[in-house]
């Protein structure tokens, strides 16, 4: 207890001496928690992106179709399997889809293009065309003949809004699909190439063009908590035949979004790997410093009999109070910061804003509010401190009472 106390008035004895080391280590908290927030947000934006808003967080398809994506390998929706996914714990909505390809044609310019048929409700939990659309109007019904293309398909195909679109193509079991749809409205989204090719349908009329009534090739599940997904996945699969069904989750569907997702991360790594080794460094000086200054102090204390292990005591409580002091402090700078910028994400332009949409980002960046980052970016730079303060510690208490006090 008395080395607390003795402890304590040391640190508020000089307080120029403890507002420099408290602020270094805060600052080195304030920068790796941004940084990491700053990542970590880009990392959620990609996923929200690629998964939230499109694939969703977990599939359901015939065995075999996510090897070879055709129409073929579609399954029949019946109404004890969709009860199933539905009934799940944790699975919010389902959102049955019909997916292939087909040529498109206007009056003059014909390009291959993407037909996704939607169920009209149940999208707006995934993709959300409506509040994407650029002009036109939103489906009424799943059996509505129309057409809803992406920004950029009128333009390669040489026609307007309300002009009739011809697909060709090949549906069920070898079946011709031919149709003719007004194009009722134009949507935008995050990946260029979907912009470009895309073509929705309401459900049961893609189905009709496609001759495969009753049959989807995908379910969708909308997850409350992504977090789970891996749980809920594997309690699907028990409830499902994994003979006639397979059921994956994101990163099943997407390998290519995790494994960049990670070699991004090992470079943030190393970069803050180099930025602690500087941190370190630099409360190594101060702490020094700080050991410098108090040598004649030291020297007394020695001579008048302290034992070694109660100076070394003392000096440790000093460091990590000011420690757990700075941290704190760094926390509640880096809140403020990256809330803001969560709120309000940086928006980027030029080539930069042109290669996140490339690769079916949205330009700009998103902080992250996740409590973990800050508090393992805390604890962290504390670690640190606590290591590189044992080489200041150690040396205070092998010094020579007589030396000490000569200066």
């Amino acid at each position: 207890m008395l080395s607390i106390k003795l402890a304590w008035r040391n640190i508020w004895r000089n307080k120029r001496r403890t507002l420099i080391t408290v602020t270094s280590i805060a600052v080195a908290v304030l920068l790796s928690a941004v940084m990491r927030s700053m990542q970590e947000g880009q990392y959620k934006d990609m996923i929200d992106t690629t998964v939230g808003s499109f694939s969703g967080y977990a599939q359901v398809h015939a065995n075999g179709y996510w090897d070879d994506k055709t129409l073929e390998n579609s399954f029949v929706a019946t109404d004890s399997l969709l009860n199933i996914l539905k009934e799940s714990k944790g699975v919010t909505a389902v959102v049955p889809r019909i997916e292939s390809f087909a040529l498109g044609a206007g009056k003059q310019q014909s390009r291959p293009l993407m037909i996704i048929g939607i169920d009209v409700k149940s999208e707006q939990h995934l993709m959300n065309p409506q509040s994407r659309l650029q002009s036109g109007s939103y489906f009424q019904q799943n059996d509505e003949k129309a057409a809803i293309v992406g920004r950029d398909v009128l333009e390669r195909l040489n026609i307007q809004l309300g002009d009739s679109l011809v697909l060709l193509g090949q549906g069920f079991r070898g079946m011709s699909a031919t149709g003719l749809y007004p194009v009722k409205g134009t949507i935008t989204l995050p990946n260029p190439e979907l912009n470009r090719s895309l073509v929705m349908l309401p459900l049961h009329e893609a189905q009709q063009f496609l001759a495969a009534d009753n049959r989807l090739t995908s379910a969708a599940l909308i997850i409350d908590d992504p977090e789970h997904v891996d749980h809920i996945v594997q309690h699907i699969r028990k409830k499902l035949s994994t003979e006639r069904y397979e059921v994956m989750a994101w990163q099943e569907l997407m390998p290519e979004l995790v494994q960049g997702i990670e070699v991004d991360r090992v470079s943030g790594y190393i970069i803050l790997a180099v930025l602690y080794m500087v941190v370190g460094f630099g409360i190594l000086g101060t702490l020094l410093m700080m050991i410098t200054e108090r040598t004649y102090e030291f020297g007394i204390m020695l001579s008048i009999g302290t034992p070694r292990h109660r100076l070394a005591t003392i000096l440790a409580v000093e460091i990590l109070t000011i420690a757990i002091l700075g941290s704190a402090v760094g926390i509640l700078l880096s809140l403020p910061i990256s809330w803001y910028f969560n709120i309000n994400p940086i928006q980027l332009t030029g080539d930069m804003a042109t290669t996140m949409e490339n690769y079916g980002l949205q330009p700009m960046l998103q902080f992250s509010t996740e409590p973990s980052i800050f508090v393992w970016q805390a604890i962290i730079i504390l670690i640190i401190t606590l290591l590189f303060s044992l080489i200041p510690v150690i040396r205070a208490s092998r010094l020579n009472p007589i030396k000490a006090m000569r200066g």
